[in-house]
């Protein structure tokens, strides 16, 4: 199943990136004239490994681990171009926070991957509404009786948390 929910690609991304930041000693060479930013893509610097280095450093991790970046670069690798693009701008905002507040997205990511698959779509999708709304909507909602009803205090946490932290892609 592809992950079209920009949430779900964060997920993603974020999961590759806390492997890639654990796993690779040493990066690649890289061809001349690479952008910058290509130089801070964890993704790219695994995909521009040879077979043999990236399997050198994924021999390294744990097998459950190991097996779980195979998973999400070939997710990844089989998004479109706009869907990747997008995943780099949201990566790029993350990577702009300070580290406690990484931190924090990285806990809110956890709690999210434990939730029950039903749950987190509800969740997901109430981060993708509360991004499209203004400030003083989404302090209403929070405060409401209706939200606090619906919403675990976990899941709440992950809402506020996960909805402003990390910034939408421009779309």
């Amino acid at each position: 199943m592809r992950i079209g929910l920009y949430l779900g690609l964060a997920i993603v991304w974020l999961g590759i990136a806390a492997a890639a930041d654990s796993a690779p000693s040493t990066p690649p060479e890289r061809p001349a004239g690479r952008q910058a930013q290509a130089a801070q893509n964890p993704i790219e610097r695994w995909n521009e490994m040879s077979p043999e280095e990236r399997e050198r450093e994924l021999a390294k991790l744990p097998p459950a681990r190991a097996r779980l970046i195979r998973q999400r670069l070939r997710l990844y690798n089989s998004l479109p171009p706009e869907e990747k693009q997008a995943l780099t701008e949201r990566y790029h905002a993350f990577s702009q926070l300070p580290p406690d507040k990484q931190d924090i997205v990285r806990q809110r990511l956890r709690e999210f991957h434990q939730l029950p698959p039903d749950r987190r779509v509800t969740v997901n999708g109430e981060v993708r509404r509360f991004r499209s709304m203004p400030e003083a909507q989404r302090q209403e909602v929070l405060n409401s009786q209706e939200f606090r009803a619906r919403f675990s205090p976990t899941e709440q946490q992950i809402i506020r948390d996960i909805s402003t932290l990390v910034e939408a892609p421009k779309q």
